[in-house]
C-alpha cells in the first residue's frame, strides 16, 4: 500500500519543528545532520508544491481554460 503525501501544511509544520530543534542547539551532532538532511527534503517538496500551485494559479487566470459550455438540447 502507497504511504500518503504529507500536505503542504504538514510538511510546512514539521519543517518549522526542525528549524526550531536545530536553533535550540541542544541536538547532538548526529541528530543535527539527521534533521538538517529531512529539512531540506521538505523544503523541497514544499517548493515544488508551490510552484505546482503557482502554474495552475496562472493556467486559470489567463483563460488558458475556459468554461465548457453545453450546447442547448432540443426540447
Amino acid at each position: 500500500m502507497k504511504k500518503k503525501e504529507p500536505s503542504f501544511e504538514e510538511r510546512l509544520a514539521r519543517l518549522q519543528a526542525i528549524v526550531s530543534a536545530l536553533e535550540s542547539g541542544n541536538a547532538p551532532l548526529a541528530e543535527s545532520v539527521s534533521l538538517y538532511k529531512e529539512g531540506l527534503a521538505h523544503a523541497a517538496a514544499c517548493r515544488e508544491q508551490l510552484e505546482q500551485a503557482r502554474h495552475d494559479i496562472k493556467i486559470c487566470s489567463e483563460g488558458v481554460l475556459s468554461p465548457f459550455d453545453m450546447p442547448a438540447e432540443d426540447e
